[in-house]
């Protein structure tokens, strides 16, 4: 029987900085986990071009707790550094919440598995009918 905790899938998110630095920004993930450990891909606004800024993420879960790090590949601006991420995966297994943290910056997260993404469309279409 599958880990109905396993991450693989896609997600969406969004994250928010220190002293409203910037606004919250949303970006989406691409998560394959085997055994605990995972890795995969990010996409999200550039802060410093037009460009879509994209990341790696690796990292393991044990139970609820998520912890990753994501880095952009190439990248000499804001971006050199990696950033830590670490949360709390909801029961259901279709939220992370928690805080990442970047030199002395740090701020919350929050990611939607795909399939709560279309969970919370449908339910919220069926409260407007």
């Amino acid at each position: 029987m599958p880990d109905p905790l396993n991450l693989t899938g896609k997600w969406g998110g969004v994250f928010s900085y220190p002293s409203d630095y910037a606004p919250t920004t949303p970006f989406l993930a691409d998560i394959i986990e085997e055994a605990g450990a995972f890795s995969g891909t990010t996409i999200e606004p550039d802060l410093y071009s037009d460009s879509p800024a994209n990341a790696r993420i690796t990292g393991h879960r044990s139970g609820r707790s998520v912890d990753f790090t994501k880095v952009y590949p190439g990248r000499r601006d804001g971006y050199a550094n990696p950033v830590d991420y670490v949360g709390q995966l909801s029961e259901d297994g279709l939220v992370i919440t928690g805080v990442w943290s970047l030199l002395q910056w740090n701020g919350e997260f929050e990611m939607t598995r795909e399939t709560g993404l279309q969970v919370a469309e449908e339910e919220r279409a069926e409260v407007e009918v």
